[in-house]
């Protein structure tokens, strides 16, 4: 798409930045953060209703569990200690792997490139559908994992050799802009 926009500018940004990390605290006090603004949202795709939905639920019933019946308040360490915990379990992984793919694959034109060629390969595609599907890392299999390594390596070198160097792009005035 570069070439067709060429010499073209961002009118205005419609959308709020996708939060990239969690902030230092999801919980305070009795005060629980889910989904957005808890930070859980893939960075690779944007995707976040899904972690939100599991989020709100996991830190509903965790409260719910720690109130004992109504009987009691629970506090922000066994918040953090049930459904931080809990929630960091489950999905940690995820973020941690689709991190890294970030910080490998989308930094240059020819890391892009590597990533667009290893996404041929039918071991990659059903890996990366069950990891969407059940948001979960799936996988698995350390022969094909391997083997899947020797294959990054081999494109990541072939992309940086073959990658148009990245443009420089700044357009500081119109990037800021807000609705």
């Amino acid at each position: 798409a570069g070439d067709k926009i060429a010499g073209e500018k961002i009118i205005k940004v419609e959308a709020p930045p996708i939060p990239e990390h969690s902030p230092p605290r999801r919980v305070q006090g009795r005060i629980a953060l889910v989904g957005d603004a808890a930070g859980y949202v893939t960075k690779c795709s944007g995707e976040g209703i899904y972690f939100a939905a599991k989020s709100g639920r996991m830190a509903a019933e965790e409260i719910v569990a720690l109130m004992k019946g109504g009987s009691r308040l629970p506090t922000q360490a066994e918040i953090e200690d049930t459904y931080c915990k809990k929630y960091d379990g489950l999905y940690g992984p995820t973020y941690t792997v689709l991190d890294i793919l970030q910080k490998v694959f989308y930094t240059n034109n020819g890391a892009r490139e590597a990533f667009v060629e290893l996404c041929n390969s039918k071991y990659v595609q059903q890996v990366t559908f069950d990891s969407y599907l059940y948001k979960r890392v799936q996988g698995n299999n350390p022969l094909d994992d391997i083997k899947l390594l020797g294959e990054t390596i081999g494109c990541m070198v072939k992309g940086y050799s073959t990658a148009k160097p990245d443009a420089e792009f700044s357009n500081p005035v119109e990037s800021l802009k807000r609705i």
